[in-house]
């Protein structure tokens, strides 16, 4: 006989318990879905096969950070003789109802309708550290019958919970993440450096800058995956190991030590002073008399303005000197020195058609891999995969009209990165 202590609610016609449970009774309590939700074996197989190895990194989660959290699980309850066994409390006349204890005679069966990975996370995880035995997690209890209607009902819940449940946006991520080494090192630097500080920075929830400001060196989201690019050049470098994507979204997870995010913010101030150094277009903004236009001529509706300026300019830029910092292995300095006298205006050759439109007056933006490829060919004519040298000729033809690849890539060698005098 187990006896939780628990609240009673409801929301529709669904009756529910939110109450505590120790790590332990997750692991004894609760069991995979199995015919709970559906009784065909390959959708049961699907459900499990869901689980893949996610419940493994929920498991190093709890091994590794201290301070791990998880939000509350909701779990299905049937079979035994639940009983519900209400204590009213009264304190200065009010009286608190739906307060109580849910009894449970051993017999129940339960599963996860929400956070199966995070149950599985934690029985592995007391495999390995059994002293997190008595730790808690709040838990969401609801009824469940196993028949038809039932499982039906379950369903339901199970992909309404799943449907509506939103991801935390990028821009929350930005802003609160205390583990995403990127995150805190953007924010840091969203204080203190000055061609960031104030509104130099659009705070959007995508990569765009607005028409109308004329504030904004570049936008947040724009900001942090340009950092996203050098923190994957500064991590392999200084681990000596080319990271994935999937790897590194996995590094990000988890906080490293203070070292390595000082390490990385130093690393972002070199990068963020060299571009100061070498473009001087970068102090002429930040030292604007009137920062409240101090972007304008910058994203410039008539000639289109400066790349670095525009953020489908800037991102691909930043790719393709990290890319060639870690393929050359040679430092930022000079690599950065080698574009100093790259044409920026986006209106003029080689950028005119590609980032801008002539007839509209207004930025292309589907063309963000291609400048990345102009960058890097252009710098270096062996740093392309043949796979990438095909799909740059082949976009680089059917944006001007040109009818072999062959006659594309004659005209790209007779490109040059810097402007005319």
């Amino acid at each position: 006989m187990t006896n939780i202590p628990a609240i009673k609610g409801q929301i529709g016609n669904t009756i529910y318990y939110i109450a505590n449970l120790t790590f332990s009774q997750i692991a004894t309590m609760v069991s995979k879905v199995d015919d709970e939700l559906h009784t065909a074996n390959s959708i049961k197989e699907q459900i499990q096969r869901s689980l893949s190895d996610n419940y493994i990194k929920i498991k190093d989660y709890i091994i590794k950070r201290e301070d791990h959290f998880f939000d509350s699980l909701v779990l299905a309850v049937y079979d035994g003789d639940p009983q519900w066994r209400e204590i009213r409390y009264e304190i200065d006349g009010q009286t608190y109802p739906n307060i109580g204890l849910l009894e449970l005679n051993g017999e129940e069966k339960i599963f996860p309708v929400d956070g199966q990975h995070r149950v599985e996370g934690i029985k592995k995880a007391l495999e390995y550290k059994p002293e997190i035995a008595d730790e808690t997690i709040s838990v969401v209890l609801i009824g469940h019958k196993n028949t038809a209607e039932g499982r039906e009902r379950s369903r339901r819940i199970f992909s309404t919970l799943n449907r509506y449940v939103k991801p935390v946006r990028l821009g929350d991520i930005i802003a609160l993440d205390e583990d995403d080494t990127v995150a805190i090192v953007t924010r840091n630097m969203l204080e203190s450096y000055p061609l960031f500080t104030g509104n130099r920075i659009k705070a959007t929830n995508n990569k765009a800058i607005p028409a109308s400001d004329k504030m904004a060196f570049t936008s947040l989201m724009t900001l942090y995956a340009c950092h996203i690019t050098l923190f994957n050049t500064f991590i392999s470098i200084r681990n000596d190991k080319r990271y994935t994507q999937s790897q590194l979204n996995e590094y990000l997870k988890f906080r490293p030590s203070d070292d390595v995010i000082e390490a990385f913010e130093n690393f972002l101030l070199e990068f963020w002073d060299l571009m100061r150094n070498v473009f001087p277009e970068f102090n002429e903004f930040i030292n604007n008399a009137s920062p409240n236009t101090a972007a304008a001529e910058m994203r410039s509706s008539v000639s289109g303005g400066n790349i670095f300026f525009r953020p489908i300019g800037l991102l691909p830029f930043v790719e393709a000197v990290s890319k060639i910092r870690l393929e050359k292995m040679i430092e930022f300095a000079e690599i950065l020195h080698c574009f100093e006298h790259m044409e920026r205006i986006v209106s003029r050759s080689p950028w005119n058609k590609i980032l801008w439109n002539p007839m509209t007056h207004k930025m292309v933006m589907r063309n963000q891999a291609l400048v990345k490829y102009l960058l890097l060919y252009l710098y270096d004519n062996t740093i392309l995969s043949e796979a990438d040298m095909k799909k740059m000729r082949v976009k680089y033809a059917a944006i001007f009209d040109i009818d072999t690849e062959e006659e594309a890539m004659n005209q790209i060698n007779n490109l040059s990165l810097n402007a005319e005098n």
